[in-house]
């Protein structure tokens, strides 16, 4: 098997390679952390270039905090407190997490447990009223 891990950082971005080397290191096997450090210094990053890459990282991360924390919308509570039964809403709330809404993820499954509960709650409650009354 060989080792292509050269060829793959040469088509990493500058911020890439960087973040690779410094955040991502644990994430990546080894011998692709040496290899973006040896594409790095084959490019020979200046100062300037390399400031650019850090606001790049910084950037993408500013953008990934966000999405993590995006809350639903008001008519998306409506729609999993509504519809939630059946695979589409389950998939939609997996969706969510596979695209890094963490914060949605976690309210559609929590509209769609208050929905169940509003769904069985609601007709229990009445028995249990009708059993008072005509008691």
């Amino acid at each position: 098997m060989t080792n292509n891990f050269i060829e793959v950082m040469e088509q990493k971005s500058d911020s890439e390679l960087l973040e690779i080397v410094t955040k991502l290191k644990d994430d990546y096997q080894p011998n692709a952390v040496l290899a973006a450090q040896k594409e790095i210094e084959r490019r020979d990053l200046s100062g300037e270039q390399v400031e650019q890459a850090e606001l790049e990282i910084e950037e993408k991360e500013k953008k990934n905090f966000e999405r993590e924390n995006e809350p639903l919308g008001v008519g998306q509570k409506i729609l999993f407190l509504i519809f939630f039964w059946g695979v589409i809403p389950w998939v939609m709330a997996g969706t969510f997490k596979a695209d890094g809404y963490t914060k949605k993820h976690k309210d559609a499954w929590r509209f769609m447990k208050i929905g169940i509960g509003i769904f069985w709650g609601i007709p229990l409650l009445l028995i249990l009223i009708t059993k008072i009354l005509s008691a």
